[in-house]
């Protein structure tokens, strides 16, 4: 039995790598009968005749779900980051107005329909919190961009807003950007010396990061630390754009890193080669003028030593 009235809210957060499996338990030792557990929009647990696995929203769940008959436990197979969210088990008792037994009358399984979530306020909800880190942000990858000074360049975190909840930019481990989608706010810092104040810009969709007329004191590294379930709460205390920021330590899921060469658009490599060739020219024109007067020299003593 689970521990807890009816009525009750219980959470957890749990933690998984991408491919990997994991058990969202609810800590029952059994499901009492005529009780049903539903794991809101996926599943639909009660006897392996009267139950129901759902795929889910783009069938994200096909073929991934797996349910412990005894407990109502959960198991997601083969987790993707897409899987990343809160899970909702609500116990509902027999006699929660009728609706345990309208669940139990179900005549057949339809896997592929989407249902809306629907909780009495009097059953017991387990909530979980599931985060799974993509091997997309292996922070082994170092991606390597060049640009010319004067133009823009847009650093691509190749995310879409369902796969994280805040970015923090970093340029050479000072903080210069700080997206949370949940509550909606942003922060652009102008940097050391304000080399970045008005070049900085977030895409809301993906949170890349767009630096424009860049110069080159803003060639180096520059890291986005992506948090797929804010779990700290406050983590945004409000913009303080002039603040100098250092990097916060051990808080991503995953960091994408980029180091950003700037190139001074006045001198090509034809220009450079140019340059070059020029040199050794000059080089080769006074090793002949030197050349050339030594012999005069040698000339004018021999014809004065035969006189």
């Amino acid at each position: 039995m689970i521990s807890g009235v009816f009525g009750d809210t219980v959470s957890e957060s749990v933690s998984v790598m991408e491919g990997d499996s994991v058990t969202l338990h609810t800590s029952l030792t059994e499901v009492e009968k005529g009780h049903v557990i539903d794991w809101s929009l996926i599943a639909l647990i009660n006897d392996p005749n009267t139950s129901c696995l759902y795929d889910g929203e783009d069938g994200r769940f096909r073929d991934r779900l797996k349910v412990d008959y005894e407990t109502g436990s959960l198991n997601i197979t083969d987790t993707t980051t897409e899987h990343t969210g809160r899970y909702e088990a609500e116990l509902i008792r027999s006699e929660s107005s009728g609706k345990s037994q309208s669940l139990n009358r179900s005549p057949k399984c339809n896997s592929t329909k989407i249902y809306k979530k629907n909780i009495n306020p009097e059953d017991i909800i387990i909530t979980f919190n599931l985060t799974v880190s993509g091997v997309f942000g292996d922070t082994d990858e170092v991606k390597s961009v060049s640009v010319l000074e004067g133009d823009s360049v847009t650093l691509q975190t190749g995310l879409n807003k369902e796969q994280y909840e805040v970015i923090l930019w970093n340029f050479n481990d000072i903080q210069i950007a700080e997206y949370d989608q949940d509550i909606g706010a942003i922060c652009l810092y102008d940097g050391e010396g304000g080399r970045f104040r008005d070049r900085l810009k977030v895409d809301y969709e993906t949170g890349s990061l767009t630096i424009t007329n860049i110069t080159t004191e803003h060639a180096g590294r520059y890291e986005a630390d992506i948090i797929r379930l804010r779990r700290l709460d406050g983590l945004y205390a409000g913009c303080f754009s002039t603040k100098v920021y250092g990097k916060i330590l051990n808080i991503a899921d995953s960091t994408e890193q980029f180091t950003v060469t700037v190139s001074d658009p006045g001198l090509s490599s034809a220009a450079v080669a140019g340059i070059s060739a020029g040199g050794v020219g000059v080089v080769v024109l006074v090793a002949v003028a030197v050349a050339a007067a030594v012999m005069i020299y040698h000339r004018r003593r021999s014809c004065q030593n035969n006189k």
